[in-house]
């Protein structure tokens, strides 16, 4: 079996069952009221890290307001578990572990197939027609009405992708079966106009008949 250097990890973010305002505090902070505090990473609050995080018990912990966060302006609230699944509830996250861990299976060929959706087409001089492209979808602005033709784009794009590893893959006859794609479906897509994005959930299903949920924000 082969293996990658680990920058993917899907992160569960823990089901909140209620979010109050902390009136005591010096800073603005919040109360979170959740369902298993037991492995908190961090809290997201406006997709900014908290800079401070008290665990009260297993269902309840407080977090700073980022500085930069007025508390009228809060839209969401996140809270990130240190433990990986690839699951409706988790989120993908690109970062450099402290501790360098590999990775192999489902988890390898997620990783390929998010790389390769974030790779502009012509990047790459040994294969100008290798990525997805969808990063310059991030330079567009879209309104709810346009939301459909950004669907349409990532559609596109993921079709294309997933026909450029199949075609990779077929070249590398010992990659064992549970690396090798067979199928991307498209669970759910959705544009959010209060985050100004595209959220999607793709299925990936390896030829091992593994399936892993890859969650985007687009």
């Amino acid at each position: 079996m082969t293996a990658d250097y680990q920058v993917l990890f899907p992160q569960e973010v823990i089901r909140l069952n209620a979010i109050k305002r902390v009136f005591s505090s010096d800073v603005p902070a919040l109360e979170i009221f959740g369902q298993d505090f037991s492995a908190v990473d961090e809290v997201l609050i406006n997709d900014q890290a908290s800079p401070f995080v008290e665990i009260h018990s297993r269902t309840r912990l407080s977090a700073q307001v980022p500085p930069s966060v007025r508390l009228q302006d809060i839209s969401s609230v996140n809270v990130v578990s240190k433990r990986l699944a690839s699951i409706e509830t988790s989120i993908l996250r690109f970062q450099i572990s402290k501790s360098p861990a590999k990775c192999s299976g489902i988890m390898k060929l997620m990783q390929l197939y998010v790389k390769l959706l974030l790779t502009t087409p012509g990047s790459d001089i040994f294969d100008p027609q290798l990525g997805g492209g969808v990063l310059g979808m991030l330079d567009a602005s879209f309104s709810g009405q346009a939301g459909q033709g950004l669907i349409n784009q990532f559609t596109v794009a993921s079709g294309n992708v997933v026909r450029q590893i199949i075609a990779i893959q077929g070249r590398q006859p010992y990659l064992p079966p549970n690396e090798k794609l067979l199928s991307a479906n498209i669970v759910s897509a959705k544009f959010s106009t209060a985050q100004g994005a595209l959220l999607v959930t793709v299925e990936l299903l390896s030829q091992a008949g593994r399936s892993a949920l890859a969650n985007l924000v687009v």
